[in-house]
């Protein structure tokens, strides 16, 4: 086992997008040992070599596909066996599909089994497989990678800036997701852990065909300040770069 002072991280679905650069940004400038999780082996070795290239080497892989239970237990093995604990839990790992309000029954059907199977039981069987090793940390965090579009209150509001948006699988699994984070946040807030919910901002990745507004650069700022809250930070909280994000 690995003996290191630094925070472990781990970020599920970091070999690319918002998780790749969260795993640069905490291992470059905030002294994270940072633990790449990625579906396949070949995704991740990528990652994991371009950030080598960089010269982080407080930065590893590990194989870990949010779909699968041996895949997740597997990798908190080795987790376990390579640092013995975990600090920050990042659950970023998510998917959007075509899902209009046109598209055929079974198009719906299976893009609401995909959808919550990666962005919220996915969530919640990373989570509790990893809690012994989070309940070995000084000051466990959690963090969930929501989305405004998961608000429900934004959702019925007709004035909402993302009102026209469609996508009603991705957004019933958002919604779900702040409830799970909710959960951890209720079971383990009054521990003195910081479970908390986080809306990225929309971002230029793949999942969006490039068409965020922000870079994942620019996202970067609020995601670090909810990843490295101290003893006195927030928990049960939702929120964006601009403040509050009403449930």
């Amino acid at each position: 086992m690995s003996s290191t002072s630094k925070p472990v991280a781990l970020i599920t679905g970091a070999n690319r997008g918002i998780g790749f650069e969260l795993a640069r940004t905490l291992a470059r400038d905030h002294n994270f040992q940072v633990i790449i999780g990625s579906r396949s082996d070949s995704s991740g070795l990528e990652a994991f070599s371009k950030l080598r290239a960089e010269g982080l080497f407080s930065v590893t892989g590990v194989t870990l596909d949010v779909s699968s239970d041996d895949s997740i237990v597997h990798a908190a093995k080795s987790v376990e066996q390579n640092f013995g604990r975990l600090d920050l839990l990042i659950n970023n790992a998510g998917i959007m599909l075509p899902d209009s309000q046109d598209s055929p029954i079974a198009t719906k059907r299976k893009a609401f089994q995909s959808t919550f199977n990666t962005n919220v039981t996915g969530a919640a069987v990373v989570t509790e497989t990893f809690i012994p090793l989070l309940s070995k940390s000084t000051l466990p965090r959690i963090l969930f990678l929501g989305s405004t579009l998961g608000s429900i209150t934004g959702r019925l509001d007709e004035n909402y800036i993302w009102d026209s948006m469609d996508s009603i699988s991705y957004r019933c699994s958002k919604a779900a997701l702040s409830m799970l984070a909710a959960q951890y946040a209720r079971r383990y807030g009054e521990k003195g852990w910081k479970v908390n919910i986080v809306c990225p901002g929309y971002v230029k990745t793949g999942m969006v065909n490039f068409m965020g507004t922000i870079t994942t650069e620019e996202a970067m700022p609020h995601l670090v300040k909810m990843c490295t809250l101290g003893e006195n930070g927030e928990s049960g909280t939702f929120s964006d770069a601009e403040g509050t994000v009403l449930w």
